[in-house]
């Protein structure tokens, strides 16, 4: 066996310490990384735990901050070019930096090279891990950011509000002060700031406008669609540049907001002067903003929707109150057209009214938009004939008009349509506005038909009641009541005769004044059905002869001429003998006052006792049938009865019928 050389066997001994040592000293950085820690703090161990490794030269560790350029990032400060031998630090695919080392006595060792390839790696991927955890530190925080916008637009947050947030969460992601949320308005091209975090410091304050060309990153962004980065605002012209330099900001990055496709705005974000932006900043932002257009265009549809429907409500509640007052239908028709033309903001409406046998009759109209001025523009006439064709909205657009129409749809089938027309081409949205106000007249109109029938129902029932009362009050009276009387004849012939004993013409006289007890019983029974002297005589002598049998003292005033329609006086007139009745059993009045009169076109009565009060219409029969009466013909029936202050009754009746044929659906 040959014996090795002394020096050989030394030589061997210190590679052999210094691999040991090496490797070693690598797993202490690769331990470090594991352990992870801050960026800097960690990158700085990893370098001084390298500067073991290298004992014939110096360690730096340095990063390109912008392409081509690398700023130190730990180990002695010399510049990166002056390095002896480097090696890349590649993450993601993408350069990330560079370690080197600089020796004062080059060449440096043939194994410094594998070594710091090896040390390249390992800070690879301690930039790596941290930057995937920065990577979901920030997704965390811009879903937290999302969560809190969504929140707040299922709330139902103000949209002013949401706003705010969308700035507030921005400048927290971002770590600064100063966010704006800015409009863009593609018609006048001008910026709105609709909210800044930083108060009275912004150059603009909010609500503040300003034009494309004093908003340099603005500008940016409206040109390019993209995230903008602005390190120096002292070159960029425009008061808005030189105001925030004034203000000491910085750096800034915006970014767009993209809301269906269109540019909705931007958010534009401010560092402090001595403040350092980080790298990517804006391409931060841009996710941000990518997230929260949604929120944004949520809450701007809710708002709008909001507007719409505070707007259309308002509109009902008019058209309804006119409704619900009987104004005659060319008032009702000419408000819808009114309303019409306010919600949609268009200076001509017509509401068109299509009749049975293919008619069209213009029932309310505002701005001149008659049927004989869309008669003269060639064309114009077939949009109703296209409503009628396929029961949808309509539009005929010409060089010197245009047309839009929808319709009304009630029960499934087409009342008419609302029409729109201007000397320009309509807005391209107007169908669905139009629509959307269609369907708010159809609703108007079905609650009529509705209300229509419901009073025509109970009319009708009242009607048959009162028929029925009539037939039985003749029969009463053509017959069981002149069968007694004829009776009471015969009674009275018998008890004449010679030959009757005396004490069966006792009996005779007593069964004549039986018969007649009945007889009146009857007949005041007969009247209580349907008196004979109101169909023949009218409200007044009726009225006074409830008054005459009345046992409370009454005062009575009554101007009924000319005669009201038969319901009409036959509802006051059953009003007034109940009213009389109960205050008689139950108001323990000592005086009662009747007043019926005539004004206008309506018929009014009140009845007013002195009594106990306390009536009221729930558990009432004999009031629950008035009120069902006097509803009925579409007349008002208002109680009041305060405990201790008496009891008024009054009624209110229409003498002109109802809306009329106008608001009929086609046959």
């Amino acid at each position: 066996m040959p014996r090795v050389a002394p020096a050989a066997s030394s030589e061997r001994a210190e590679v052999a310490t210094r691999l040991l040592d090496e490797e070693r000293a690598l797993k202490r950085i690769a331990v470090l990384i594991a352990q992870g820690g801050a960026r800097p703090t960690l990158l700085a161990d990893v370098v001084a735990e390298a500067g073991g490794l290298f004992a014939l030269a110096e360690v730096q560790l340095s990063r390109y901050t912008v392409p081509g350029v690398l700023t130190i990032v730990a180990g002695l400060e010399w510049q990166p070019d002056d390095a002896t031998l480097t090696a890349p630090i590649v993450v993601g695919g993408t350069a990330w930096g560079v370690i080197g080392l600089v020796s004062s006595d080059p060449p440096l060792p043939d194994h410094y090279p594998p070594r710091l390839n090896e040390v390249a790696q390992l800070v690879a991927t301690a930039v790596a891990n941290t930057q995937i955890g920065a990577d979901l530190r920030e997704l965390a925080e811009a879903q937290l950011a999302l969560r809190t916008v969504a929140t707040l637009v299922a709330q139902g947050t103000d949209t002013q509000a949401v706003f705010m947030a969308v700035a507030e969460e921005a400048a927290r992601i971002l770590g600064v002060g100063a966010v704006s949320l800015i409009r863009w308005d593609p018609q006048t091209r001008m910026f709105t700031k609709i909210y800044g975090t930083h108060g009275k410091r912004s150059p603009v304050p909010d609500g503040g406008q300003w034009s494309l060309d004093d908003g340099p990153e603005g500008a940016i962004v409206v040109e390019t669609r993209a995230p903008v980065r602005i390190d120096d605002w002292t070159a960029l012209p425009g008061p808005v540049a030189a105001g925030h330099v004034a203000r000491g900001f910085g750096q800034a990055v915006a970014a767009p907001i993209i809301i269906n496709g269109a540019l909705w705005g931007l958010i534009s974000a401010f560092a402090e002067a001595e403040q350092v932006l980080a790298q990517g900043s804006e391409m931060r932002l841009a996710e941000f903003t990518h997230l929260m257009g949604s929120a944004i265009s949520n809450a701007q549809a809710r708002e709008e929707l909001r507007a719409l429907a505070e707007q259309q409500g308002a509109a009902l509640r008019r058209i309804g109150t006119m409704v619900a007052q009987q104004a005659p239908p060319t008032e009702i028709f000419t408000a819808v057209a009114i309303e019409a033309g306010r919600a949609l903001g268009l200076a001509q409406i017509r509401v068109d009214r299509y009749q049975p046998d293919g008619v069209v009759a213009t029932v309310g109209a505002i701005g001149g938009a008659d049927r004989e001025r869309e008669a003269e523009q060639d064309g114009a006439a077939t949009i109703a004939a296209k409503i009628r064709e396929t029961k949808r909205v309509a539009r005929i657009d010409d060089r010197s008009y245009s047309v839009v129409a929808a319709p009304v749809i009630i029960d499934g089938e087409i009342w008419g349509a609302i029409v729109a027309l201007a000397e320009e081409r309509l807005p391209d949205d107007i169908e669905n506005r139009v629509s959307d106000f269609s369907h708010l007249v159809a609703s108007s109109i079905s609650n009529v038909h509705a209300r229509n029938k419901l009073i025509a129902s109970r009319a009708r029932i009242v009607a048959a009641s009162d028929e029925t009362q009539r037939r039985i009050e003749r029969n009463l009276h053509d017959g069981v009541q002149q069968r007694l009387v004829a009776l009471g004849l015969s009674l009275r012939a018998a008890g004449t005769q010679p030959a009757v004993p005396d004490a069966v013409r006792v009996l005779i006289d007593e069964l004549e004044r039986d018969l007649d007890a009945v007889v009146e019983e009857i007949r005041h029974f007969s009247q209580g059905l349907h008196p004979a002297l109101l169909s023949r005589a009218g409200l007044g002598p009726s009225l006074r002869e409830l008054v005459r049998r009345s046992p409370l003292p009454v005062g009575l005033q009554v101007d009924a001429d000319p005669r009201p329609p038969e319901p009409i006086e036959t509802a006051v007139y059953y009003v007034v003998s109940e009213a009389l009745a109960n205050a008689t059993k139950h108001s323990r009045a000592s005086r009662v006052n009747v007043a019926v009169s005539r004004h206008d076109s309506r018929m009014h009565a009140t009845i007013a006792d002195d009594g106990v009060g306390g009536a009221v219409i729930v558990g009432s029969s004999g009031l629950m049938g008035l009120v069902d009466r006097i509803e009925a013909l579409g007349g008002n029936f208002a109680l009041d009865s305060p405990p201790g202050r008496g009891t008024t009754i009054s009624v209110e009746l229409p003498l002109d019928g109802h809306l009329g044929d106008a608001l009929a659906l086609p046959l």
